[in-house]
């Protein structure tokens, strides 16, 4: 197109210049003519022709004049587009490295610099490492040319700080196996000392099968039923109800199966511990000479569920504790749903995660991301409130005793992301400055602040630098707007983000008991993500609330420091002895073991030893 305008405007100029020349020409012969006494008729003549060709001239300048500036505007909307499409390429280039990271990793991307390889640590790791290293950005220069020494490359870790259960393996049960004397003596050997011991660690799965052989019995009435009695007291027995004063009812879970306890605890941890698909379970149970389908493991679940969700309630209340700081996130899940006109198809949910770090406690509600689920279950929560900027949480910017705090690792991110992906230098500074708010939260953990040196501190070193940012953001936004600077997309994002919700960003500086950001939660997040990506979704909403009900207590047992496993064998052995008493079943499991003294009265009948992680076992 520019070739053919130009071609065009050289032949306009060509026309031209010909028709100055020939009106040259024509004044010249009216001279001459005028002195070789033309006629008055022939000297109009001329006179008529010249002043044609002068409009002639005149209108192919005007002409000129307006290719010109159609041109001009030509190439600026040309200019436009082309600016246009390259901020399209370098969005789209900056979300496809993102992507490429999220769905694998680091370990097949090329570190910048001397460095070939990425050491494939995920983001909250590579994230912890640098707040740990008081958040200063790794080197990219290195003085030697080629490290030959292995110990340079991978030093040793000092393993001196590190709790004694790493120092030394020991396992549960210890078998000692002694060197027979006698049979030394009978080979000729002579024993004089015991060496250094050997160990040996063996795993074995194993599924359990116990049968009772009952008599039919008949008593002094005359009736005859079924009966059983232990044979040897010192031995192991599980749980047994009474359906009335005579009959002794073998124990089960699920009714009219042959689910135990803790049978039943074994699956629920391998699948929301450890995701374990019910596939995978079948596999293993085969492995044990044991076939078991998977309607089979669903239908135990769901009953074990059944008995879990009444004591949500306590655990609802306290997470809820009036005064604490609860932390919020949600994620999305596919569930399998049918609609008003019976068909199948499925819909995107979400799964809302609240973990409150004070009471140790973990929730997961399922539901849609509608505003209406997470105010339904807090309600008029009396505390603190961190999260993210999503819209459903601002409404309790509007409550009266709940203050929101917005993350600030999420506004790191958004920086990060337009640094790394979008390869804009302008973000770098404020990533910096992040990173000066983290070190002053890593001085106050170290130091162990109370809550009012916490506040002390932060106004004097993080609220300047708060200050800083919020003025190099604002001046960006200014320039960006009078098309004085250009800004990739993603740091735009970034720098509207925190200006428009500056006011959220800030308030963790007044609050002592709260942290900087929702790493917390995010992290109890990451197990329901392990199960989404291993089971690809939830055939039914029955099911994933089922989820959500057992991951509460996976996760509380995490907190509290206490082996999920045992939570829910002890649990069980309540229900199988007949305790329906779930908000003491729960605060003595999870807060107030029992002690041995009180063990008499702490179960109806007697049940399987359970060890609730801190020493206590329950018997």
């Amino acid at each position: 197109m520019h070739l053919q305008t130009f071609h065009i405007m050289a032949d306009i100029h060509i026309d031209i210049e010909r028709m100055i020349m020939h009106s040259n020409y024509l004044l010249e012969v009216d001279n001459s003519s005028a002195s070789n006494g033309l006629s008055d008729m022939e000297r109009k003549q001329y006179l008529d022709q010249i002043k044609e060709l002068v409009q002639t001239v005149q209108t192919l300048l005007d002409a000129n004049i307006a290719l010109g500036n159609k041109q001009k505007e030509l190439q600026a909307e040309a200019d436009r587009k082309i600016a246009g499409l390259q901020d399209q390429v370098d969005k789209l280039t900056g979300e496809l490295q993102a992507r490429r990271r999220k769905m694998h990793g680091k370990n097949n991307e090329k570190q910048t610099g001397d460095k070939s390889v990425n050491t494939g640590k995920t983001k909250d790791e590579e994230e912890g490492e640098y707040i740990e290293n008081g958040c200063e950005q790794p080197s990219d220069s290195d003085d030697s040319d080629e490290v030959t020494d292995t110990e340079a490359t991978n030093p040793k870790k000092d393993l001196s700080q590190r709790p004694d259960h790493y120092k030394t393996m020991k396992a549960e049960v210890l078998v000692v196996h002694d060197c027979d004397k006698d049979k030394l003596k009978a080979m000729g050997l002579e024993f004089i000392r015991y060496t250094r011991p050997v160990d040996q660690f063996d795993r074995i799965s194993m599924t359990r099968q116990d049968r009772y052989l009952y008599a039919w019995v008949r008593d002094k009435d005359g009736n005859e039923f079924a009966f059983f009695v232990p044979k040897d007291e010192g031995v192991e027995q599980r749980a047994c109800t009474f359906v009335d004063e005579s009959k002794y009812d073998m124990p089960s879970m699920v009714p009219h199966t042959s689910s135990t306890s803790g049978m039943l605890s074994d699956l629920i941890v391998n699948r929301f511990q450890y995701a374990i698909t019910s596939g995978r379970e079948m596999y293993r149970m085969v492995n044990e000479k044991m076939r078991m389908s998977k309607s089979t493991i669903f239908n135990w679940l769901r009953h074990g569920a059944e008995f879990l969700e009444n004591c949500q309630e306590t655990i609802k209340q306290w997470l809820l504790k009036p005064g604490s700081t609860i932390y919020c996130d949600e994620s999305w899940v596919d569930t399998k749903v049918t609609d008003a006109n019976g068909e199948v198809h499925y819909k995107k949910r979400y799964m809302w995660v609240i973990v409150n770090l004070t009471t140790k406690v973990c929730y997961y509600l399922y539901g849609s991301r509608k505003k209406e689920v997470i105010k339904e279950f807090l309600g008029d929560f009396k505390g603190t409130l961190m999260t993210d900027a999503y819209a459903a949480y601002l409404y309790f910017n509007k409550l009266k005793d709940c203050t929101h705090v917005c993350c600030w690792s999420h506004v790191r991110r958004l920086f990060v992301s337009a640094s790394r992906d979008y390869k804009d230098t302008l973000a770098q500074a404020f990533i910096d400055l992040i990173g000066i708010l983290y070190k002053v939260e890593v001085e106050n953990q170290v130091l162990g602040r109370t809550e009012k040196e916490i506040v002390k501190h932060r106004g004097e070193e993080s609220l300047p630098v708060l200050h800083d940012l919020y003025q190099q953001a604002t001046a960006l936004l200014k320039q960006f707007e009078k098309n004085e600077i250009k800004l990739s997309a993603k740091l735009q994002q970034a720098l509207t983000y925190m200006t428009k919700h500056w006011e959220e960003l800030m308030a963790y500086t007044k609050i002592g008991s709260v942290l900087i950001d929702n790493n917390c939660c995010e992290r109890a997040v990451r197990p329901f993500t392990n199960l989404r990506k291993n089971f690809g979704g939830f055939s039914s909403e029955q099911g994933a609330r089922v989820t959500a009900t057992f991951l509460t207590f996976v996760e509380t047992c995490k907190l509290m420091a206490m082996a999920p496993l045992d939570f829910f064998r002890g649990f069980f052995d309540m229900i199988v002895a007949g305790r329906r008493d779930y908000a003491l079943m729960t605060e003595a499991l999870l807060v107030k073991p029992v002690k041995k003294s009180e063990k008499s009265n702490f179960l109806k009948y007697p049940v399987s030893p359970v060890n609730t992680g801190d020493g206590v076992v329950l018997s």
